[in-house]
């Protein structure tokens, strides 16, 4: 019986202690409510984006067979939050040597982590459809300014065919 109200005395300390102890001070607000600002989303939604810039292809199978290639590409950002992005393609070409590949569709993120990854379906002349990737490091998206991005082989690919390495393309918002 001795055990029994030696817990249940210890069982009303806590009530009474623990609410106390998580509280904040009296008269000061939580500290959600104190810090009076929010990290504003880097890219705001509906915010235009152009890619460019150019770089190398090499072959997959054999990469000492290399073409010099470069993309422009359009992108609506279609959700944004703090360090965060979400990207609608909605047009912009790829070249490889002398071969054009035109956007149909597509969508991309760029992450806290400073990432951009893109997957986008392109089209050549003669209508065949491929899978465009472009695996992105050093993206500091602005709503103002324009940055750069670093696309790096063996991520970034034009699936079956190339190998794409871009660096530092211009990522320009409108």
């Amino acid at each position: 019986m001795a055990l029994f109200g030696t817990v249940m005395s210890l069982v009303l300390t806590l009530t009474v202690v623990v609410p106390v102890l998580g509280a904040p001070p009296a008269g000061i607000p939580p500290e959600q409510a104190s810090q009076g600002h929010h990290r504003a989303p880097l890219l705001a939604a509906g915010t235009i984006l152009t890619i460019s810039g150019s770089g190398t292809a090499y072959k997959i199978g054999n990469r000492t067979i290399t073409e010099s290639a470069s993309i422009s590409l359009t992108a609506t950002v279609v959700k944004s939050s703090p360090g965060r992005a979400m990207l609608n393609f909605t047009g912009g070409t790829l070249t490889v040597g002398s071969d054009t590949y035109t956007v149909v569709s597509g969508h991309g993120v760029i992450n806290h982590a400073h990432k951009m990854i893109l997957h986008i379906v392109v089209k050549n002349s003669a209508d065949a459809t491929f899978r465009l990737i472009l695996h992105g490091d050093h993206a500091k998206p602005s709503s103002t300014t324009a940055f750069n991005v670093d696309f790096q082989m063996p991520q970034s690919k034009l699936a079956h065919l190339w190998f794409l390495k871009f660096p530092g393309p211009t990522v320009t918002p409108k």
